[in-house]
């Protein structure tokens, strides 16, 4: 028996699918708390829904769609959305249809910035917008952009950490909050930290952090092992002896049952029936996810992004016929999990009893679930142009992002 859908969980139709594809990618303050997401976006053709249209061609009519499509509330949460925008696009549509509490205006590089610009953004800072700067290198002729920002974006790969440190001391003496863009590995993280940057966005946060010293926590991981075992998976009775070693994960699992969210219709008070209500399949694998979201200390949003991460896998794989959707989910869920639990991969798959296939989907990307998990990545970045050229149908692929993200918001909750 397949894990239990949550309501209205099934991917839509083509003709559901959303015009513009979507993904966010988040902002992380120095603690680590999310504290925004930026959406990442392209408009589609509607006589060739897979291909790309010029990003500057988005139209505000695209991301109103977009945004009542899918909702604020299921995109971001209560963060801020940050929103690519243009010049052509603040001249063009006005007022803006966006509300100005929940979403950051990032004014892409390379526009021009004339009397024409600078009239429209002061109009919206009075109405309440905030205005980010995106790939920002000063110039004295954009003193007056940056007199009406409130945050400005630096990509560290285009700079040097000369050039980085020049524009902080810049630009923290004219109070702006300065994002680190494209930090993709835990040491660039603590230099920018170092630099004073107040936050940051890119792939490092799923990174293991092993500047503790901690080692691979394995005297932790016995329950999860006996769950990853296949052979725990074919039996009943195994099953249910691994998870009854745990009181703990016992209680959880069972209140887990009896929620709206599984969407069992009686109350239940054993393991057993668990198991006999939902079969092995299902008790296995929020037993599994039970179990990592308890071994864990990091923050909600790598458990966030490991179960969204595993939720699309499994939909694409269902959809593609490529992979197999319960080990698409399995790859997914463990591609974050040297970062949950703080150690390199490599030593924690030596304690996990995975076959050779979901290794090396995990290690090299290689198989039919490696190959997906490398297409997730790719859509997870806004990589769009490169999952176009691999063939992959994007609105589909857009259509499942948005049911992964109602999922996991709500396994997410239901785990806490």
């Amino acid at each position: 028996m397949a894990l239990p859908e949550p309501h209205g969980s099934s991917p839509p139709s083509i003709d559901q699918a959303p015009r513009a594809i979507v993904a966010r990618q988040p902002i992380l303050d120095r603690s680590e708390r999310v504290v925004g997401f930026e959406i990442l976006y392209r408009a589609t053709s509607p006589s060739m829904p897979s291909a790309l249209e010029d990003p500057e061609a988005a139209s505000s009519s695209v991301i109103v769609r977009t945004i009542a499509d899918i909702g604020l509330q299921q995109l971001v949460g209560d963060r801020p959305a940050y929103i690519n925008v243009t010049r052509d696009l603040l001249l063009q549509v006005r007022p803006l249809p966006l509300p100005p509490d929940r979403v950051v205006l990032e004014l892409i590089e390379g526009q021009v910035v004339d009397r024409a610009l600078l009239d429209v953004l002061e109009e919206l800072v009075d109405a309440g917008f905030q205005l980010a700067l995106d790939d920002f290198r000063w110039r004295p002729e954009l003193d007056k952009l940056v007199g009406l920002a409130s945050i400005v974006k630096l990509d560290i790969r285009a700079m040097d950490e000369s050039d980085l440190r020049e524009h902080v001391a810049r630009l923290r003496g004219r109070g702006i909050w300065l994002i680190a863009e494209k930090v993709e590995t835990r040491e660039e993280y603590e230099m920018c930290r170092g630099l004073g940057f107040d936050a940051f966005q890119g792939y490092f946060f799923a990174r293991p952090d092993l500047g503790s010293g901690r080692s691979a926590p394995t005297h932790k991981l016995g329950a999860l092992a006996a769950l990853a075992d296949p052979a725990a998976q074919a039996s009943f009775e195994e099953l249910e002896r691994v998870i009854l070693r745990d009181a703990g994960l016992s209680h959880k699992l069972v209140r887990l049952v009896n929620s709206a969210f599984v969407g069992v219709r009686r109350e239940i008070g054993t393991v057993r029936e668990a198991l006999t209500l939902l079969g092995t399949v299902a008790v296995h694998r929020w037993a599994m996810l039970l179990v990592i979201a308890d071994l864990t200390d990091r923050p909600n949003h790598l458990l966030a992004a490991a179960l969204h991460r595993a939720r699309l896998a499994e939909l694409l794989a269902g959809e593609r016929g490529i992979a197999v959707p319960d080990r698409a989910f399995t790859v997914g869920l463990f591609s974050v999990v040297d970062a949950l639990l703080g150690a390199p991969l490599t030593e924690l798959l030596d304690e996990l009893p995975f076959d050779e296939r979901t290794r090396r989907a995990l290690l090299d990307h290689d198989g039919p679930e490696g190959r997906l998990l490398s297409d997730v990545l790719a859509f997870e970045r806004g990589e769009f142009e490169a999952c176009d050229e691999r063939g992959l149908y994007l609105q589909t692929f857009a259509g499942s992002y948005r049911n992964a993200l109602d999922w996991a918001g709500e396994a997410l909750g239901q785990l806490g």
